[in-house]
């Protein structure tokens, strides 16, 4: 479905991303994970020609992206920020049907769809469509953030640490809604985390990235059982941590 070939992007001196290759399957969750600078989101937004790439290629059910206009491609993929992005002159129903609107939508469909999403993250709709965005607090913009990103019901979606703002039991049932969503409507996504314990449990493949580079890419059990780097190993000591924590409060030995 999508084809990473030997993407590399620099900034000036500093090297963002080097030599990504990376091939993820129709329906395929896969999380990019690594500490902060080591290329993550820089590959996301080449995917979808937000960063334009200065070696490789991008496929996208076979074909290279830079066969279609920039603006049309992006209207066929899905795209979720943590900083979200909302139009302050729009309410939060318009902001959502942003996308469909530039396909044409009818009115209608564009209501019945902002709404259908705002109560999927848990927005009721009767009380939220009409709101402006500058009454919503950091979460909610989150929330809309997502459901705009699902508007035009792509096949694609790419994913920024969409769920970093939100506290932790809304966060919990929105991952466990989202993995619901995308299994059921087979979405291919690609996601950048910064935490390895939200790619452990929402991934079904992790790209762990450090300076740039890709270091390993497997399932969650795979690099849990067999990293192979440090910098992997470094990565999941603290969800490691935390389970054995919780397994001794619990009185579970290992």
């Amino acid at each position: 479905m999508i084809v990473l070939e030997q993407l590399s992007k620099r900034y000036r001196e500093t090297i963002a991303v080097e030599g990504i290759s990376l091939r993820i399957g129709r329906g395929e969750c896969v999380f990019l994970v690594g500490g902060s600078g080591c290329g993550k989101t820089t590959t996301l937004k080449m995917i979808n020609r937000l960063v334009e790439p200065d070696r490789g290629r991008v496929w996208i059910d076979g074909c290279d992206h830079r066969s279609t206009p920039p603006h049309e491609l992006r209207r066929r993929i899905g795209y979720g920020f943590q900083q979200v992005g909302l139009f302050p002159h729009l309410t939060v129903g318009e902001n959502i049907a942003i996308t469909p609107d530039l396909l044409g939508w009818p009115a209608a469909r564009q209501r019945a769809r902002a709404a259908e999403l705002l109560e999927m993250v848990e927005l009721p709709p009767g009380e939220f469509a009409s709101r402006a965005t500058s009454a919503l607090s950091g979460g909610q913009r989150q929330r809309v953030g997502l459901a705009r990103a699902l508007a035009a019901e792509p096949e694609v979606l790419l994913l920024d640490e969409p769920f970093g703002a939100l506290d932790p039991l809304t966060r919990d049932r929105l991952q466990r809604r989202f993995q619901e969503i995308r299994t059921r409507l087979g979405l291919t996504v690609v996601f950048v985390s910064h935490d390895m314990s939200e790619a452990l449990l929402l991934a079904d493949r992790i790209a762990v990235m450090h300076e740039g580079r890709l270091l390993q890419v497997g399932t969650p059990r795979e690099l849990l059982t067999a990293p192979s780097h440090p910098a992997v190993a470094e990565l999941l000591a603290t969800p490691k941590r935390q389970s054995e924590v919780v397994d001794g409060l619990l009185g579970i030995r290992a």
